[in-house]
């Protein structure tokens, strides 16, 4: 097993079938594959393929560079090649082939990162390799689909700012390639997805926004923090609040600058996960805004979900109001997709605060066993599918990112450079 992992970090082939024969029961995700028809051949044999193919076509390794805006937490390899060992693994819990014959465009990435975010974490794989390749699986469709059906280039934009769009764009033509689809209508529509995003920039690199870093130090923004913070709130008003007018964005960071700055501490997790307790800990010192006490407050259930949305706009009223004062405020709530997170980031930007998010990285089992201790219980299925969903904020949504461990430890991994 660990020859079998140091393989795959230091992306150097896989023979998959010689791996299944060594030690199939440390790894009957392989079995899976083994015995799941695609095509003519195996479903094992289709991702042995789309490995050699990658590693016969890697994404390069992006220039360095000391900017920590344009050197995001993720890297290319080997997070590419972990996503082409487990982006189809999912397919046998979702599709039963009719005869031998079975299409990858079937849906399955969700069961897929079901299947592989456990293991990785069992194997020690680094938190960034692991969820830069969960990323990845989850986005294997994106570049056909934004060609196909005309997106603008704000869906580029945004994903470049949650992945490498060129590890994205690699990882697809390997797998096009193992299909023997390359020239295709689908390889047409992937170089058509690489050309669009190396036009705006988002190739290799997330999208910075189109006011420059010059024009920050210009407005006062002298401490490379502060322009850190600044150029992921322009990513957010361009591409999320659909802001576009440059001398607006200047009249913005001239407000950013003269007013007080408040920080919100944002939670991310599975219910049960523990990030009330370890809120109470580490972040005592902040006002805790909690959407269970809320719900309490208001209906004196804080299991009682009747009243969601007027707990989270009260929710987001006393946050506005801590943060418009420049203090520091913790929103406790499961915020594990971008679309229930979009309220506290938009509470946070447009009152020009610092937004910092943790990411519970806790595994289901520990999650769902923190939860059976708890006096109230969330019910099981709901934790599967918050763990099922659970998305990494993008770059816009915060301005510094830190991982808390199951044992509580945080561990900031963007930016990777603050100086």
């Amino acid at each position: 097993m660990h020859k079998f992992r140091q393989s795959l970090l230091n992306a150097e082939r896989l023979d998959l079938a010689a791996e299944l024969a060594r030690c199939g029961d440390e790894l009957p995700f392989l079995c899976r594959l083994a015995d799941f028809p695609c095509g003519e051949r195996s479903l094992l044999d289709h991702t042995q393929c789309a490995l050699d193919a990658l590693l016969a076509d890697p994404p390069p390794a992006p220039a360095r560079s000391t900017n920590s805006v344009q050197a995001p937490w993720w890297s290319p390899m080997p997070t590419a090649y972990v996503a082409a060992l487990f982006q189809h693994v999912g397919l046998p819990e979702v599709c039963s082939p009719a005869g031998r014959r079975v299409s990858l465009a079937t849906p399955h990435a969700r069961e897929s990162v079901r299947l592989m975010r456990d293991l990785l974490r069992d194997w020690g794989v680094p938190f960034t390799v692991r969820e830069h390749a969960v990323a990845l699986v989850l986005s294997q469709r994106r570049p056909a689909g934004f060609v196909g059906s005309g997106a603008p280039p704000e869906a580029y934009m945004r994903l470049s700012c949650a992945l490498d769009l060129r590890a994205l764009y690699h990882l697809r033509r390997a797998d096009g390639r193992a299909l023997g689809a390359e020239g295709g209508a689908e390889s047409l529509r992937l170089e058509e997805f690489r050309r669009r995003a190396e036009q705006i920039g988002a190739f290799g690199q997330p999208y910075a926004a189109r006011l420059a870093p010059e024009r920050m130090f210009e407005v006062g923004f002298k401490e490379a923090r502060e322009r850190h913070r600044m150029l992921n709130s322009m990513r957010y008003f361009e591409l999320v609040a659909r802001m576009n007018e440059e001398e607006w964005f200047v009249e913005r960071l001239r407000l950013a600058r003269d007013k007080p700055r408040g920080r919100l501490h944002l939670l991310v997790g599975t219910a049960g996960c523990g990030k009330s307790r370890w809120a109470a800990e580490h972040l005592r010192d902040t006002a805790i805004v909690s959407s269970d006490r809320m719900r309490e407050e208001l209906t004196g259930d804080p299991a009682d979900q009747s009243q969601n949305y007027l707990v989270f706009q009260r929710c987001m009223d006393r946050i506005r109001e801590r943060l418009r004062d420049g203090e520091e405020v913790t929103f406790d709530a499961t915020n594990y997709s971008e679309e229930l997170r979009f309220m506290p980031v938009q509470a946070a930007r447009w009152s020009g605060a610092e937004i910092v998010s943790y990411l519970f990285d806790v595994s289901l089992a520990e999650g769902l066993a923190r939860n059976a201790k708890r006096e109230r219980t969330v019910p099981e299925e709901a934790v599967r599918k918050q763990y099922r969903l659970l998305e990494l904020p993008a770059l816009y949504e915060a301005d510094r990112h830190i991982a808390v461990s199951a044992e509580g430890a945080p561990k900031p991994y963007w930016p990777v450079e603050t100086s």
